[in-house]
């Protein structure tokens, strides 16, 4: 139960750090939402045109946030790491073409900027969320089911039960009913 708790706060926090992340600097005095999602998947890396809200970085980070507060309310620890995948791609990705572009990627005044690192940190959280809830699922599969059929070989009344044939009942066995080795 901790555990659980514990994945559901760091995803809520890789959340809100993924969302706030493109409104900080990521590189040279530009936001994140300024860089353009469609520079990334081009040959030419990063151009210097500014891109609107909807074009830019926030996009993906508002994805994988939804998705990680999905996780958190299915408890799906696969949805939350596939958020920070997601996050850290995009993040990955954005400093490849960058580096494409300036040949560096100095952490400086007029380099990488906190929304680069609150993406990573974010992505990185968002991993050990759904670490930490894995395999923790709603426990339907566990529900409803008789004893009996919970534990088919288990020991009942003194006989132990091995088989398909039901409590009480003997296997059929071939040649009239005597065993032949």
């Amino acid at each position: 139960m901790v555990r659980n708790a514990l994945g559901i706060v760091l995803a809520v926090l890789a959340a809100a750090c993924a969302v706030v992340s493109p409104f900080l600097d990521w590189y040279g005095n530009r936001d994140g939402r300024a860089f353009r999602m469609t520079d990334l998947f081009t040959s030419d890396g990063i151009s210097g045109d500014n891109a609107n809200l909807v074009t830019g970085l926030f996009v993906p980070m508002l994805v994988a946030a939804v998705l990680l507060l999905a996780g958190c309310v299915l408890r799906w620890g696969w949805l939350m790491a596939v958020a920070g995948l997601i996050v850290l791609g995009f993040t990955i990705l954005w400093a490849v073409r960058q580096y494409q572009v300036s040949d560096s990627l100095a952490v400086s005044r007029d380099g990488l900027g906190e929304g680069v690192g609150l993406a990573l940190v974010s992505g990185v959280l968002a991993l050990v969320a759904g670490a930490a809830t894995y395999g923790r699922g709603s426990g339907r599969h566990r529900r409803g089911r008789p004893a009996d059929e919970a534990r088919p070989h288990e020991e009942r009344g003194g006989e132990v039960v091995e088989g398909p044939w039901g409590y009480g009942q003997e296997p059929d066995r071939p040649h009239g009913g005597r065993d032949v080795a």
